[in-house]
């Protein structure tokens, strides 16, 4: 069967549960979910008696759980929530190396033992209950309705849009490999990433460097939801595989690369969702081997081709590793109220959202990373950061700038509230994939995008401020058009084009007359 009509078939749409939870009942459901939260404060309260390194494993272990049970609860969901898992999970893996004693350079402290990682879980769990039930909700509105009417329109032109999309990844992949080979690849040239970008980096690679995921469910998209021919996927494969090396030479984490493949294996995983399940055990062996590999690699650079010593390598890789983490233990080693609402540095947060100069508005009044990079960077880092303007700032903020502003029970509010929004970035994505639109899916991975951004630098300008919001509206007027079209093009069609809107009873009275009319007919001959 041709690829074109195996994607427009309606046996080829997915087949969806009756219940995303496999079954299984709501008693059995909420019974985990209280053992599990059970579980996460007996270990926050035995890491804050006992103090031990050990804990930080016990926290990973109940933040795997935690990832399970989401895939569970909504496997469509889960694969697209993929991109904060691994953020949650190269998080505890920083803090990991910080409670045994990591050195984070960054801030001249020293890592300790302690609660961090217990603390920041429940963190993640407030995340995940405000995804799902925003998710379940909207997904669940799109599988009521019918199929998309610009589909088979979409599906017609399929192989030159994805033509399209590869020739421009291509165009992106040779200015990436230029510019490596201009001012070197900061991997192998020992360059900070964010230095590169802001020295050595033209607006095409920083552009490419920046919405790497918008790449990577673009060729995803090609290469798994598009009826486009079969050599055309499988150059968006290769191109993907290259791509991926490329960012790796260009300073990228493991974690970052995880995300980076997530974005490309979306489609994928949401179309055949029932089959990753049952495979989970093969790819998580797989995702092993991969940090294996990865993690020698890196290793090799770091010690000079194994040369160095085990001293000098672990020191050198803990200032690599340690970055994700070390903002949460440090605030909340500092401490946070029950319940806060710090008025001065919210009132500067809601004057962001009007401001066009950001980056320069953050670093004055002290906002996102800036917050902490002004109080307790060395001074040296500190005038790096300014002369950066921006450009190289601490990471994974949005926990730590929470406990800042709302303290511990309004952080978790807060977390919900950050859940629901990513909760409906990724209905979008599943309703570009149902629909098989390249155009929705380049949306919606950009508002993945930048919400991603807005999440780690605890900076909702990237996406909410007057500037960007208008590009949303444009996204918007884009789709309810293209809504529009399509339900104009639905009522122009015969009506028997509908058939298979009709009721499974209603189409098999309309079967059974269709197979006794020709039998009458003969009779009266």
């Amino acid at each position: 069967m041709p690829a074109a009509t195996a994607f427009r078939s309606p046996s080829a749409r997915l087949r969806r549960p009756a219940s995303s939870a496999s079954g299984q009942s709501y008693a059995g459901r909420a019974l985990e979910i209280g053992v599990l939260l059970l579980s996460m404060l007996a270990a926050l309260y035995a890491s804050s008696r006992w103090v031990h390194p050990a804990w930080s494993l016990v926290a990973l272990a109940n933040y795997g759980w935690l990832c399970a049970l989401v895939f569970r609860l909504e496997p469509r969901g889960a694969v697209l929530f993929l991109p904060q898992m691994f953020n949650g999970a190269s998080c505890l893996v920083a803090l990991i190396m910080i409670e045994s004693g990591g050195e984070m350079f960054e801030l001249g402290l020293v890592g300790r033992a302690g609660p961090w990682s217990s603390a920041l879980v429940l963190s993640d769990l407030m995340l995940c209950i405000g995804f799902l039930l925003t998710f379940r909700t909207l997904i669940r509105a799109l599988d009521r309705r019918g199929e998309y009417a610009l589909s088979p329109l979409l599906d017609r032109y399929a192989n030159a849009l994805a033509m399209i999309a590869l020739a421009l990844t291509a165009v992106i992949a040779l200015a990436l490999v230029v510019r490596g080979l201009q001012y070197g690849f900061p991997l192998l040239a020992g360059i900070d990433r964010f230095s590169f970008r802001r020295f050595a980096a033209d607006k095409v690679t920083l552009y490419a460097l920046n919405l790497k995921f918008v790449i990577g469910y673009a060729l995803g998209f090609v290469a798994f939801a598009l009826p486009a021919r079969p050599w055309l996927r499988k150059a968006a494969i290769g191109t993907f595989a290259g791509m991926m090396a490329l960012y790796f030479l260009f300073g990228d984490k493991f974690f970052t690369q995880l995300g980076f493949l997530s974005a490309f294996g979306s489609p994928y995983l949401y179309r055949h969702y029932a089959k990753v399940g049952r495979r989970i055990w093969l790819y998580a062996i797989i995702a092993a081997i991969a940090l294996s590999g990865v993690m020698t690699m890196t290793t090799y650079i770091y010690s000079k081709g194994f040369t160095e010593t085990r001293a000098a390598t672990v020191k050198r890789l803990s200032g690599r590793m340690v970055g994700q983490g070390e903002l949460w233990f440090l605030q909340s080693s500092i401490g946070a109220p029950l319940i806060d609402w710090n008025a001065t540095l919210i009132e500067r947060y809601a004057q962001s959202f009007t401001v066009k100069a950001t980056d320069l508005f953050a670093a004055q009044n002290s906002l996102g990373a800036h917050y902490f990079s002004n109080r307790y960077a060395p001074d040296y880092l500190r005038s790096s950061l300014h002369r950066n303007a921006g450009s190289v700032t601490y990471t994974e903020v949005a926990e730590p700038m929470g406990l800042v502003l709302f303290g511990w029970l309004g952080l978790g509010l807060m977390m919900a509230i950050v859940g629901m929004l990513v909760g409906l970035a990724c209905s979008y994505m599943a309703y570009a994939i149902e629909n098989r639109s390249l155009l929705s899916a380049l949306f919606a991975a950009y508002v993945l995008n930048q919400l991603q951004a807005s999440i780690v630098q605890a900076a909702p300008w990237v996406i909410g401020s007057i500037y960007s919001l208008r590009w949303l509206v444009v996204i918007l007027i884009i789709e309810l058009g293209l809504l529009l079209l399509g339900q104009g093009g639905a009522r122009s069609r015969p009506r028997h084009r509908r058939d298979r809107r009709l009721p499974p009873r209603a189409i098999q009275q309309a079967a059974e007359r269709a197979i006794e009319r020709p039998l009458d007919q003969h009779v009266h001959r």
